[in-house]
């Protein structure tokens, strides 16, 4: 079994024990690790964390402390955001709705920046009776219109995408913002996943001539989207270093995944093992959990914390069956499962397997379908000590917002 950093496959095993699964786990001195590999590439960023990737009150208190901002889409992410201590100083609000109540916090907050991602949202910024946020400024997003080489979901900055405007149009947009003293700069998110450096280096050469043509803009937004493990982060501090300091600007990066990826682990129980040809291990979590593998083809990681019972050391190696093997989830849907062709020794039904890089888009893009209820999330903190950061969901909570039809009728 590869080796793994902490926790170990006992303290998995007694975290299971005690709160049940599926589980999820968040090691924070793994956040730790993964933020200051990030800071060590890129030292003079200012990080916006994006919040869709982790919205665990834990996960953004810690970031919070250690004075890292958020990148928010919604009003539920900009409140969880503000209720964690993250300083409204370093606080990106983006994305392609941005809807009147959005607005009305960011405003109440005075958030440090928006982001753009039309010329009709800047209008509706603009209407309102007190008009542009005094003391925040706004990012134009460019769509530059290149092929990130990601999967098709993630691949936001090619040209059919939804997000962002053309060069030709974001120029037009950022002069106006221009006039009215309201504008940071530029941004480009261009993708999820990213392996390559050299989409950045089109995404800047396409930057070159706005920036040529604006000198008001004195910031740039890079977004995120490191894929996660093997991004070469020293290029990208090279690259960005070689093109924001001639030009005296200020750099934001929104990591999302790749500060708490790593730091995730989802503990799921064997329920069943089906023998045959292609061996089938019907796991507690499944899509409802863990959506990734069904909507991306994300392959995680799967290992055996116990066998027949037994906890496996950390570096105990272990034959794996010379069998297909897939870890399925307990709903009727064939495309609920966690991993295809995992190679994993004999297996059976109360075994425990541990998801790693689970830390980023698991609960937060879960469902409630087939009226699954969600998982309990655990934090080992810098001590090692692990807390409890949320219960597990209770049946009466898939209904808790109905409306009872018969008890709400009125006598005749």
């Amino acid at each position: 079994m590869p080796s793994r950093s902490a926790p170990t496959t006992a303290h998995l095993a007694a975290l299971a024990e005690t709160y049940g699964t599926p589980l999820w786990v968040y090691d924070l001195r793994v956040v730790d690790t993964a933020l200051a590999t990030v800071r060590a590439a890129i030292p003079d960023a200012t990080l916006a964390f994006a919040v869709k990737a982790n919205a665990s009150g834990a996960v953004l208190r810690h970031l919070a402390i250690r004075g890292v901002g958020a990148e928010a889409i919604t009003i539920g992410e900009l409140a969880r955001s503000l209720r964690a201590g993250i300083d409204p100083a370093r606080v990106v609000v983006g994305g392609p709705a941005q809807d009147e109540a959005l607005r009305a916090l960011a405003r109440e907050a005075r958030v440090a920046r928006v982001s753009l991602d039309s010329r009709s949202q800047w209008r509706d910024w603009c209407d309102e009776p007190d008009g542009w946020p005094q003391g925040t400024l706004a990012f134009v997003r460019v769509n530059p219109g290149l092929d990130p080489r990601t999967h098709e979901h993630m691949a936001v900055g090619k040209a059919d995408s939804k997000f962002g405007l053309t060069p030709d149009e974001a120029l037009a947009l950022a002069r106006e913002v221009a006039s009215s003293g309201a504008l940071a700069g530029f941004h480009v998110h261009a993708g999820s996943q990213l392996t390559d450096p050299s989409v950045h280096e089109g995404v800047l050469a396409t930057l070159a001539p706005l920036y040529d043509a604006l000198p008001q803009a004195r910031e740039l937004d890079l977004g995120g989207g490191f894929a996660l493990p093997g991004y070469p982060l020293e290029r990208l501090g090279a690259l960005t270093d070689a093109w924001v300091r001639p030009r005296g600007l200020r750099l934001w990066l929104e990591p999302g995944r790749a500060l708490v990826a790593a730091a995730g682990t989802l503990l799921t129980r064997v329920l069943h093992v089906k023998e045959g040809p292609r061996r089938h291990l019907i796991a507690d979590a499944g899509m409802a959990d863990l959506v990734r593998p069904a909507l991306y083809g994300a392959e995680h990681p799967i290992h055996p914390v116990t066998v027949a019972g037994r906890v496996v050391g950390d570096d105990e190696a272990l034959e794996a069956l010379d069998v297909p093997t897939d870890v399925d989830g307990p709903l009727c849907e064939n495309a609920d499962r966690l991993g295809r062709d995992v190679r994993l020794p004999a297996l059976a039904s109360g075994d425990l397997l541990a998801v790693g890089l689970a830390g980023a888009y698991g609960l937060g893009m879960g469902s409630h379908y087939a009226s699954h209820t969600h998982a309990a999330e655990v934090v080992i903190d810098a001590h090692g000590a692990a807390h409890l950061a949320r219960r597990r969901q209770p049946l009466d909570a898939l209904w808790a917002d109905e409306v009872d039809a018969e008890a709400e009728r009125t006598p005749a």
